[in-house]
């Protein structure tokens, strides 16, 4: 039995173009601060006093919001700071070194050295936003349509993780052909566990019709959302269950992969207790 139960999970849509006038990076945090701070209040709004004390760490990743940090147009400690103003259990660590995998490497990194009695609730946040308005992550050939937005997954740790965790890099030049072989390996023998996938395009589906063709999966959601890179799997377990609301507990696979050949996978529970958020679509204004 997975030892991760999602207690909630969160998306909030951004637009691809944010604005009409570009503001300062730092007007732009400070806004998207304020969502992620919204969007965790929501999350964790049916967590008692209690388990909201047992919460121990929240990650922020991302794959595209690099340049704000690399150019110094802000340093990553001024939105800390910004988001610990704004109330408890916000982002205290930013990742982005693995792109869209980075949600499984904080997850292995909490799980690795957390303290034993604190290993109880666990947040991580996925932000994905076009802050400099680049034409290359409007759409891009390795996955055509982008899509941006915030997730937020609330993960409850309710025993020892092992198999339930796969953190990988890709050791051939064809990392989704190898992405797909190792999912196909983990998931062969688990029972009732659905696959939750990035979205690609239509010639990478083929790709994975073929070789998880007898894997139980989600639909591919790229020609409604495009690809939203690290928040896929999330969004897809999250649009999958707000329309067929979990009568029993449910086994999913959340799978990233990383252009770069990072790849992450987590078996996870949702049960009738998740708290399913979908946020209306926003922009800066």
């Amino acid at each position: 039995m997975s030892a991760l139960t999602v207690r909630g999970i969160g998306f909030q849509p951004l637009k691809s173009c944010l604005y009409q006038q570009r503001p300062s990076i730092e007007a732009s945090f400070e806004w998207l601060s304020g969502l992620i701070h919204t969007q965790t209040e929501q999350v964790l709004a049916k967590l008692s006093e209690e388990e909201r004390s047992q919460i121990d760490r929240h990650f922020l990743c991302s794959t595209m919001v690099e340049m704000p940090f690399t150019t110094g147009d802000i340093a990553w400690s001024d939105v800390a700071e910004k988001l610990t103003a704004l109330g408890p259990n916000n982002p205290d660590t930013y990742i982005n070194a693995y792109e869209c995998a980075s949600w499984g490497y904080s997850l292995r990194h909490y799980l690795t050295y957390a303290k034993a009695e604190k290993k109880r609730f666990l947040l991580v946040s996925i932000l994905d936003a076009n802050l400099y308005d680049l034409t290359f992550w409007r759409y891009n050939e390795n996955w055509h349509e982008s899509g941006f937005g915030i997730t937020t997954v609330l993960l409850e740790v309710t025993g020892e993780v092992s198999n339930e965790l796969i953190t990988q890099c890709a050791l051939t030049h064809n990392s989704m052909a190898e992405f797909a072989t190792v999912v196909r390996r983990t998931v062969t023998g688990r029972d009732n566990v659905c696959l939750a996938l990035p979205f690609f395009p239509e010639h990478i589906q083929e790709m994975f019709n073929k070789l998880l063709a007898k894997q139980w999966r989600l639909p591919d959601l790229h020609h409604n959302w495009g690809h939203c890179f690290g928040s896929d799997p999330w969004l897809s377990i999250l649009c999958h269950s707000l329309e067929n609301p979990p009568l029993e507990e449910q086994k999913y696979m959340a799978a990233s992969l990383a252009l770069n050949g990072y790849f992450a996978m987590a078996e996870v529970r949702v049960n009738q207790g998740t708290h399913l958020i979908l946020n209306e679509e926003a922009s800066y204004e």
